[in-house]
């Protein structure tokens, strides 16, 4: 089996995931194709206190070739379904060839998750929206419940290109990630008042010694 590097940020966390996976007998294929499985979304909750800018997503794919098109989206909650609109997009990485991998999709969209929010994980392959091809998302077995930051709201699919969707039990292999939205404000509040007592300091002594 091969195996891929989930790339995030040092401060990056998981905002919502089941990686790393068991092992890789379960998956479903996605496929542009009429009747066949051609959206599969993920729906989670953020807990009060706190926003995430969003980092990246990671899938666990395996038939992935460079003729492959899909959409990785973040979607809004549309109720037990996926929303229409589209809130963040992810590049496409390119084929890592024959065999199963961890693949990193890149976020082409600031977005910051909002406390206390629904939202979808949402892989689209559907001919209508410009998919073409199939993969295969892979899943561990026994299957692993995502866990993270964020609660777990289930998952659906949709065989005829997101006008209806049905319910799946085993969630397949993925990971959001995120970074608190007060973590820049907070690093730089303690380098300032790093700063600020550092010049404190500094004129103390200096005090100190214009007396003696």
């Amino acid at each position: 089996m091969g195996g891929g590097v989930n790339v995030a940020p040092s401060y990056a966390i998981n905002l919502i995931g089941n990686l790393p996976q068991t092992n890789d007998s379960g998956f479903r294929t996605m496929s542009s194709s009429t009747g066949g499985s051609n959206v599969v979304a993920v729906g989670f909750t953020l807990p009060t206190g706190t926003d995430y800018a969003l980092q990246n997503a990671v899938l666990r794919l395996s038939s992935y070739d460079s003729t492959d098109v899909f959409n990785v989206q973040i979607r809004n909650d549309g109720g037990t379904n996926p929303g229409s609109t589209v809130l963040a997009n992810f590049n496409l990485p390119g084929s890592q060839g024959t065999g199963i991998f961890d693949y990193t999709f890149s976020s082409s969209t600031a977005f910051n998750f909002q406390q206390n929010t629904k939202y979808w994980l949402y892989v689209d392959i559907s001919a209508g929206s410009g998919g073409s091809g199939s993969i295969a998302w892979r899943r561990s077995t026994p299957a692993i419940d995502p866990t993270g930051i964020a609660t777990y709201g289930g998952l659906v699919m949709s065989r005829d290109e997101g006008s209806t969707f049905s319910n799946i039990t085993t969630p397949y292999s993925f990971q959001v990630n995120a970074t608190a939205v007060p973590w820049e404000t907070d690093a730089l509040s303690v380098i300032g008042s790093t700063v600020l007592f550092g010049f404190g300091l500094w004129g103390k002594n200096k005090f100190a010694q214009k007396k003696i």
